[in-house]
């Protein structure tokens, strides 16, 4: 590689730095505020940080006079949002954000903190829940909600999964060299992913319905392929306070008390991995960055790694944990894709291992499993009751012969017919149940559904309280209200002018290929590909889908 990459790693004195780790105070920008001893020790810790990673690459040099693009990791701001606790570090630290502004500031020609939150989180409404709009008007910034911007389109030759890719016009520039892009995610474990860190980040830069698609097994080969278009010039983890837990649903807080800051994304995910006590060889993302040459093995480390367990996701439903936690909840998994085994004949599934249960069951692991795990984790950290009878179908069954089976937790095996004739509540989860969809409750199409389906049906059939719509246990209903009103208002100027803000919402199980790719284009690592004048049909056909998501 041309240039030195470098990965460093700094711990924060011991403090107590639990306090404004999600949402900023009222005084933020006050002398009180910044003389306060956590806000003192986090920016003492980040200017020491990169000052020593600057030595060794030169990174302010690339960075001096280009527009900063500052992109945080903020998919659900947890701040007095309807669940038992006030705070969860689900979100980058805007204490950590603010500290590294005032580090790039004297040589950015400008600074921008962009961001587009979860589906149903308007990024307005997480700026103004976190306070990251205070940081913006005290140092003179811009804030850009993704999901309201024009979009470039770009083909990936060199793909394995996300052949199509659309990024928002400002990370145009970072394609091609005009601005330097900053990932700044949380430090915390992933239900799909095993860990969200630098390049994972960057889900939060493409747009909704392409964030659907592969949503599944494929998750980690599409993320990857996104380096093929652009990488981090530098990434920057937060861990003064880390997540430990199912990522998107609410964290644990972790006092880690460290920063770890890498001008490769691949060794500084690696890194940090190390760090919560993960291996990096077991997490795909990793493994599949590093296949494809993106990492470094000549990076250099600076620092002591320690060691701060971090409890992970449960990525399994027959774990458990599961079982302890949700005890009248009934898992019936029948994966025939990716990594599951197959079974010649039903004497071979009667013999079925603890192994095979395990591959059966996380087979599809960025789809619907955490995403049911996801909702029932909304439910349980809201403080409900967590003993409620329920069947969960997962799959298409598990072929042999001409029949499909299911398996349970205790390695029973289901055919449809038994499926069909479970007593009590039943959800069908993804396209793959689609035979089941008169046959049940609840069927949720997609592959995965999308991220709040899965909960929105379990308040339906569950008849649970919804916590985030009441205004007495949400205090920030007001501001998400505004913020989605906001956001529609404005994503729907832009559409009637013919502006493409994201492509149709497809949820397939299959490549979505771009158009024919020339032998001499095979070899190149991404291709502009403009979008063609949008239809009046198309047009109605998203303005259509902005009602039904307000």
């Amino acid at each position: 590689m041309n240039k030195t990459n470098a990965v460093v790693i700094s711990r924060a004195p011991p403090l107590d730095y639990q306090k404004n780790y999600v949402a900023l105070p009222k005084n933020y920008g006050t002398p009180s505020y910044f003389d306060r001893s956590d806000i003192k020790a986090i920016r003492e810790t980040i200017f020491n940080n990169l000052t020593s990673l600057d030595d060794s690459t030169h990174f302010i040099k690339k960075l001096t006079g280009k527009k900063v693009i500052l992109k945080p990791n903020l998919v659900s701001v947890f701040h007095k949002c309807g669940f038992v606790e006030d705070n969860y570090p689900e979100s980058t630290d805007p204490r950590v954000i603010d500290a590294i502004v005032q580090f790039v500031k004297p040589y950015a020609k400008e600074i921008i903190i962009a961001e587009s939150s979860g589906r149903g989180m308007p990024t307005r409404s997480s700026f103004k829940i976190s306070g990251l709009n205070k940081i913006a008007k005290h140092h003179q910034l811009k804030l850009i909600p993704l999901e309201e911007r024009p979009m470039k389109r770009y083909i990936l030759p060199q793909a394995q999964v996300m052949k199509e890719i659309i990024v928002p016009d400002v990370f145009h520039e970072v394609v091609t060299g005009e601005a330097f892009y900053i990932s700044i995610p949380k430090l915390k474990t992933n239900l799909y992913t095993g860990v969200t860190l630098g390049f994972k980040n960057a889900m939060g830069i493409i747009p909704y319905n392409l964030r659907q698609r592969n949503h599944n097994y494929q998750i980690n080969k599409k993320l990857v392929d996104m380096l093929y278009l652009f990488e981090p010039d530098l990434v920057i983890i937060d861990g003064i306070v880390g997540g430990e837990g199912n990522t998107p649903a609410p964290v644990d807080p972790v006092d880690s008390r460290v920063i770890i800051s890498g001008t490769n994304s691949v060794e500084t995910d690696r890194v940090a991995t190390r760090i919560i006590g993960h291996d990096p060889d077991a997490i795909q993302l990793i493994t599949e960055a590093t296949k494809l040459g993106f990492g470094d093995d000549k990076v250099k480390i600076i620092g002591e790694e320690p060691l701060i367990p971090f409890r992970a996701a449960i990525r399994n439903v027959f774990a458990r944990k599961m079982k302890h936690t949700y005890p009248n909840v009934h898992f019936y998994v029948g994966h025939s894709k990716n990594t599951a085994p197959t079974f010649d004949s039903l004497e071979d599934l009667e013999q079925l291992t603890s192994i095979q249960q395990t591959q059966i069951s996380t087979a599809c692991d960025g789809g619907c499993v955490p995403s049911i795990i996801t909702a029932l984790e909304y439910i349980r950290y809201m403080g409900h009751r967590t003993d409620f009878d329920l069947n969960v179908i997962i799959g298409g069954g598990l072929k042999i012969k001409n029949d499909h089976y299911y398996i349970d937790n205790l390695g029973h095996f289901y055919s449809k017919d038994k499926i069909q004739e479970l007593p009590g509540i039943t959800i069908a989860m993804g396209s793959c149940t689609s035979w089941l969809k008169e046959k049940t409750d609840i069927f949720l199409e997609g592959c995965m559904p999308k991220p709040l389906d899965p909960l929105l049906a379990l308040f339906k059939v569950l008849r649970i309280k919804n916590y985030i719509l009441n205004p007495f246990k949400n205090r920030q209903l007001g501001r998400m209200l505004q913020g989605m009103l906001k956001t529609w208002r404005v994503r729907s100027k832009l559409i009637r002018k013919g502006i493409w803000l994201d492509c149709p919402l497809e949820t397939e199980d299959r490549i979505y290929q771009p158009r024919i790719i020339t032998q001499e284009e095979q070899n190149q690592q991404f291709i502009e590909w403009p979008f063609p004048e949008m239809t009046n049909l198309q047009k109605k056909k998203f303005l259509k889908l902005e009602r039904l998501e307000l």
